[in-house]
């Protein structure tokens, strides 16, 4: 029977599958019998097609349904990939599990609002998943790692909004890396054939998913010669993503493509590290070679008041934390390494002001929102519940990691105690704008009098990992966000464009913040006949202007 080992945030599910005496390494620099590891540097790929893959935002508010699709373009070999949701307040985690993508393969699955408000995932894929996601059937998302000092419907809340991390962490050839042979399960005929990959490659449209196979991969690899024994390789490039969200009660969908992330040399798509850690709850080896998070971390990681706090982390990182952003993929693991990786990923992200378009036009209906999504604040700065919960010392419960490693700590940082602030209520982490300004479709511009509520704040405030910014909608807004959302109360003009200067000077350098995001704005055609749908949706993706300088 195979074994339900879904490790969701920090719920044990699974125990006694750890392995005894197995030794700790996950992260295996490729040499023989692997292919060799040829990239030197992580870039953000404009052809969409890379090793790793951003969702910026996902919603199961007010009816709303977020559907993904990945697709393995490389027609030779599977991809071993882990998924992980996060919380758009602090990115907590919420739901992660591995799939198991054969070659030309999509794997696809939708997001919505359970029975209790939980955020829940469905699919109708017949892609192998470890653990399995049946057809048809919904898995609850999981609130363990949120803050428990915010009552239950709030943690139900704080699941239906965030975004998605995708990695390829191995490749799965047809035949045993380097020429090993390995024994069929089924025959129980010795040759180079890849027992994983037959385990994963779909037949007349279905998967075998051998559970036998898929639960030899619960294990920490320490060698390039386990690695290929297993039915692994060096990771390769070839995964694409989309999303859109669907409101079919208000007939509205938003949509667009994930951000990808490419191993490269010079230039060109390279071979990257092994970076496969088995999906249980075991505790992570040496997280502090494999993971920035500043919770799980217990070197260079500081409070707010830049003091060093303990040498046990926050949180016991567990092995399906791993692998995350900034696990090292070019370079061999130490202690820094992922911090070098993780500051690497957050400047090619970092912008100094964004643009777009929003639309107010009441003959026919316009309301706006504007989302930001900054997918690696949580390897600088992260919200520690349990310090909140002991009563008290709110200079505990901004854990940063120095992400520079210089030995000045982290007010150097792009995320810093002094750029930063907490929201008491909820634990949400902010960073101010420098300032907006607002133009209408005529040239008229101003740059004053723009008011944010709730309360009056006169310039854009991102309280939360992933943010929603309405304009002039105090009720339900375009995507019914209520996680990290304000709304721009009085300042816009009815219809035009807006830039959001994000500048963030530290230390005299503008370094900007790492931000990704779109405009959605919803309309309805006030003629529309009846029998005839008469409301719409438009995705504009933001546009920006980037650092002269990078940290």
């Amino acid at each position: 029977m195979r074994k339900n080992v879904l490790a969701l945030s920090i719920a044990a599910m699974i125990g006694g599958l750890g392995f005894a005496g197995a030794a700790s390494a996950d992260v295996v620099v490729g040499v023989a019998p692997l292919k060799p590891t040829t990239a030197t540097t992580m870039s953000f790929a404009e052809g969409g097609v890379g090793h790793a893959l951003l969702v910026p935002y996902f919603n199961a508010q007010n009816g709303n349904m977020t559907v993904m699709h990945v697709v393995n373009t490389d027609t030779s070999n599977g991809k071993a990939v882990k998924v992980r949701f996060r919380g758009a307040l602090n990115s907590d985690d919420i739901l992660d599990f591995q799939v198991f993508m054969s070659p030309g393969d999509v794997w696809t699955a939708a997001v919505t609002a359970g029975a209790d408000g939980v955020a829940q995932i469905v699919t109708a894929d017949g892609t192998c998943t470890l653990p399995a996601l049946a057809k048809g059937q919904n898995q609850r998302f999981v609130t363990n790692r949120l803050n428990p000092g915010i009552a239950a419907p709030d943690q139900a809340n704080n699941t239906r909004e965030g975004y998605v991390e995708i990695f390829n962490m191995a490749d799965i050839p047809q035949q045993l890396a380097g020429g090993l042979t390995a024994v069929n399960p089924a025959t129980g005929v010795t040759s180079t054939a890849n027992p994983l990959f037959t385990a994963i490659k779909h037949v007349n449209g279905v998967a075998p998913c051998t559970p036998a196979v898929l639960n030899g991969t619960l294990q920490n690899f320490t060698s390039a010669a386990t690695v290929a024994q297993a039915g692994f390789d060096t990771p390769s490039t070839g995964l694409l993503g989309d999303w859109y969200i669907l409101n079919v009660a208000q007939t509205t969908t938003f949509s667009g493509s994930a951000t990808a992330i490419r191993a490269e040399n010079a230039g060109t798509q390279a071979i990257a590290n092994f970076v496969h850690f088995p999906q249980t709850d075991s505790n992570a080896p040496t997280p502090d070679q494999y993971t920035a998070d500043p919770l799980f971390r217990t070197l260079n990681v500081f409070t707010q008041a830049n003091v060093a706090p303990t040498t046990v982390p926050a949180i016991a990182a567990a092995n399906y934390d791993l692998p995350d952003m900034s696990t090292p993929y070019v370079t061999a693991p130490s202690n820094t390494a992922p911090l070098t990786q993780a500051r690497l990923l957050t400047n090619a992200l970092a912008v100094t002001s964004i643009a777009n378009q929003y639309a107010n036009d009441s003959s026919i209906s316009a309301k706006t929102d504007w989302v930001f999504s900054m997918p690696t604040r949580r390897y600088n700065v992260a919200s520690n519940y349990a310090a909140a919960q002991t009563g008290g010392n709110a200079a505990q419960v901004r854990y940063f990691s120095d992400l520079i490693a210089t030995g000045n700590g982290v007010n150097d940082e792009r995320f810093n105690p002094s750029n930063t602030s907490l929201i008491t209520t909820g634990g949400a982490i902010c960073v101010s704008s420098t300032g907006q300004a607002f133009y209408d479709r005529e040239e008229t511009t101003t740059t004053s009098g723009a008011v944010f509520s709730p309360g009056s704040i006169t310039q854009t405030r991102f309280c939360g990992e992933t943010s929603v910014l309405s304009f002039a909608d105090a009720g339900t807004s375009v995507l019914g966000a209520s996680v990290a959302r304000q709304n721009l109360s009085t300042g816009a003009f009815t219809n035009g464009w807006s830039r959001v200067d994000v500048s963030n000077s530290v230390g005299g350098q503008s370094l900007g913040l790492p931000i990704l995001g779109s405009s959605m704005i919803k309309l309805s055609n006030p003629s529309a006949t009846a029998g005839t749908s008469g409301t719409y949706g438009i995705t504009w993706p933001h546009r920006f202007t980037f650092p002269t300088v990078a940290p």
